[in-house]
Parts: structure tokens; sequence; C-alpha cells
């Protein structure tokens, strides 16, 4: 437990260290992103080769780094939906090229079967990247949103395993996650539901340029900070059940007592473009 309280705080700090510069210096976040796919492909590509051994390698790493496309237009002072569009559609196209071609060259059964697992490899860390880059640096103030999506799975998190060690008693997925109660994941949803409200009444409601009122957009955050619990939880549980799939305890050994970066960002690939979606929903003031 000491191991573990010690890796994760270094670990904190380390992405603070990342972050919080990226407010003055939004190249800085860059580096952040770059080391987050770099990592997350790593130890995905190992892990899908427990199983599949015919997994093309250097496709799925140029794959992985096709979320970096909407950076270009922050060079060029381009929208949030030139940035999402660009990315979607070359990225759509590589993934059915790249899960259609491997069975017309090669008669290898195992083929149709190891070009999905490519495709679903690069889905799962660009798309996630792509909307970091998308609110970072084609959104006013996105900042803000970023640090929103990459802290409520922690939120949710914490609240979750307090609220399922006091009063956890029903189950909720145990062949997936055997301790994980629904009481837990109610009071992990509350909280984050709560504490994004609060972080967005005190602090958002005065960075940003609100089109609806002080109520609806506290109600927004509020639903979205619900939701973002949600899929975090749902993250750890599809990361949980991929490792049991190919037989692995943990993703990586980066972080002593944590595992590797997917072990840490699993719930926060699903959390971003949650907050995507609240950025753009407050931005058409829905």
């Amino acid at each position: 437990m000491a191991q573990r309280i010690i890796t994760g705080t270094i670990f904190t700090v380390a992405v603070l260290a990342l972050v919080i510069p990226a407010y003055f210096f939004p190249a800085v976040l860059l580096v952040f992103t770059l080391i987050v796919t770099a990592f997350a492909l790593y130890e995905l590509i190992k892990a899908a080769r427990e199983k599949e051994q015919e997994m093309h390698v250097a496709v799925t790493v140029l794959g992985g780094f096709l979320g970096f496309l909407p950076v270009v237009f922050w060079f060029t002072h381009g929208t949030p939906s030139q940035g999402f569009t660009l990315y979607a559609l070359i990225t759509l196209i590589y993934c059915f090229v790249t899960t259609m071609l491997p069975p017309l060259v090669k008669e290898h059964p195992e083929a149709l079967r190891s070009g999905f697992a490519s495709s679903l490899i690069v889905l799962y860390v660009s798309f996630p990247i792509a909307c970091t880059h998308v609110m970072m640096y084609l959104m006013p103030n996105g900042w803000y949103f970023v640090v929103v999506g990459l802290f409520a799975p922690w939120i949710s998190d914490t609240f979750a395993y307090f609220t399922g060690s006091f009063f956890g008693k029903h189950k909720i997925v145990p062949h997936i996650s055997p301790k994980k109660t629904w009481e837990g994941c109610i009071g992990g949803a509350v909280f984050t539901s709560l504490l994004t409200a609060l972080f967005f009444a005190f602090v958002m409601y005065d960075v940003i340029e609100v089109k609806i009122s002080f109520g609806a957009f506290v109600a927004l955050a509020a639903i979205f900070g619900f939701l973002m619990s949600c899929v975090s939880q749902l993250g750890d549980w599809m990361a949980s059940s991929v490792k049991r799939m190919v037989g692995i305890k943990d993703f990586g050994k980066l972080m002593p007592g944590h595992g590797g970066i997917m072990d840490r960002f699993d719930s926060a690939f699903y959390t971003l473009p949650v907050a995507l979606g609240l950025a753009f929903a407050l931005m058409m003031g829905v």
C-alpha cells in the first residue's frame, strides 16, 4: 500500500508538472499527449500480441498517432469542427483499409481478426487524444475542459472507493471487478457530478463566454459530470475485461503498484471525449 501511495503521488505530480504549464505554454501539452500515446500503444500492442501473433505493429503505431491531426489547424487558426472532421475522416479511412487489406494480401485465417484488433487499438488511443487536441488548441479556454476530462476519473474512482467501502453491498460486475458495487458506482457518479457543477459555477462561469442562464449552465455541468463518472467506470471495466481476456494483471510495469500508462488512463480515454461534448454543448449554447 505504501508503495502504491508513493507511486501515485509521484505520478500525479508528474501529470500536473505537464498539464499546469500547458495553460501558459499550450505546446507543453503535446509532450504529455505524446508520452501517453506512445506508452498506450506499446502496452496495448503488447497485450494484443498475447493472443494475436500476426498483429501489424507498424501500421497500428502509425494509426495511433492520427490523434495529432487536429493540431494542424492550431497553426492555421482552424475551427474545432474542422479539426475533428479531419481526424474522423482520415482515421475511419485508415481503419477501413487496415482492416480489409490484410485478408486480401494474405491467406492466413487470422488476418481479418488481426486487422480488426489493429483498428480497435488505433481508435481506442487516437480518439481521446484527438479530442484532447481539439479542446486544447481549437477551443477558447479549452485547457479547462482538458483538466475536467483528465481529473474526473480520479475524482470518480476516489469517491466510488470510499462510498463502496462504507456502504457497498451489491456487486455490479463481479465477473470483471469483484470489489465494485452499485453503491460505489452511484456514490462516485454523484460526487463527480457535484464537484463538476461546483467547478463550473465558481471557476468556469467567469472564464468562458456563456450563452445560457447560470442555472442551466450549472445543471449542464452536473449532467456531464455524472456522465463522465459513468463512462469512467465503464472504461475501467472494459480495460479489466481486456486484461482478463489476454491473461495479464496489468498493462505495464512503469508504475509499481499501479501498472502501466493504460492502467491509469483507461478511464480518462472515455471521459475526455465527454468533456469535448460538454465544450461543444456550451459553445453552441445548448
